[in-house]
């Protein structure tokens, strides 16, 4: 058992960031990296649509906490630490360029996430830290003044320092290992969630895409603005899955039982909109609204 080591739990991209730079800060130390899965990274993989979205152009924490529902009062702090002006100048220094788009999201130059992945990996790889695959966590256990972290190969491990970058957990149960030491564990709920209606008239229109709605859910000040998707069962898109995240906790409470409230033409309220058509009326009094349409909507 080595006992002059950290110890990072999780190898998802939290995890292998970590490992990186903790070995980079703490040369004299060993570095290991436990993943219970098979896989390395395998959702940087898929995120971004293949693309991996790194990080934002937002540069003041102040404003970036402002996109994160819960935690704003820690998060500000390690975003003050470590911003997205770190994160573009981390990954340009290890030679990957990262590129802006419209929506303020950042990707890779190439746009396949494999450039980002290679780029930890690389990482993990010159600054010699050791990963091990397949190799789930049982139990933490406080020995002294070091942690005692028994596997489930059947490995004890004794470690100076140990970072817990797991993620989450559809079940309270997943968090007994941490919650052994005495944390407190919130209950996990979802989020990031598509909606699905009972009432299916509209589903009909699956695949269609409307640039710019709002979305709120009925009895809350709780909305949100941006693109939003028609599926086979309801609703998607970047309006519908940042706002289940706020809502998140509110939509458990209420067994995902709730009424939602669409404006499909944004942020423009009735009167806005009837001035609008009336005066498109005025100047193309000729046209269809079914294929001239003064609004931003599918046809």
């Amino acid at each position: 058992m080595k006992d002059n080591q950290i110890i990072i739990i999780g190898a998802g991209a939290a995890g292998v960031f970590a490992a990186v730079n903790t070995a980079i800060l703490n040369p004299q130390k060993k570095v290991m990296l436990l993943e219970k899965t098979s896989k390395l990274l395998a959702k940087v993989k898929i995120s971004g649509g293949g693309r991996c979205n790194v990080t934002n152009v937002c540069t003041a924490p102040s404003e970036l906490v402002k996109n994160y529902p819960r935690g704003h009062k820690k998060l500000i702090h390690a975003f003050k630490s470590f911003g997205t002006t770190d994160t573009v100048d981390w990954f340009e220094n290890r030679g990957v360029k990262l590129k802006a788009e419209a929506d303020g999201r950042m990707f890779p130059i190439t746009d396949n996430a494999q450039t980002i992945i290679d780029c930890l990996l690389n990482a993990c790889e010159k600054q010699g830290v050791e990963i091990s695959l397949s190799e789930g966590v049982k139990t933490i256990e406080k020995v002294n003044d070091q942690f005692l972290i028994s596997t489930s190969s059947g490995q004890s491990l004794l470690a100076e320092k140990v970072l817990v970058a797991s993620g989450g957990s559809p079940k309270i149960e997943g968090y007994d290992w941490l919650a052994s030491m005495g944390h407190e564990i919130s209950d996990p709920v979802p989020s990031l969630f598509t909606f699905n209606l009972k009432n299916k008239l509209i589903t009909e229109l699956s695949g269609l895409t409307v640039p710019q709605v709002n979305v709120k859910i009925a009895g809350t000040k709780l909305a949100h603005d941006g693109p939003l998707l028609i599926t086979h069962w309801g609703f998607s898109g970047p309006a519908v899955l940042k706002l289940s995240a706020w809502a998140a906790r509110i939509l458990h409470e209420k067994n995902y039982i709730y009424d939602i409230i669409v404006n499909w033409l944004g942020i423009l309220n009735e009167e806005e909109a009837r001035i609008i058509l009336a005066e498109y009326g005025q100047d193309n009094p000729l046209k269809k609204v079914a294929s001239h349409s003064p609004f931003p909507l599918p046809r």
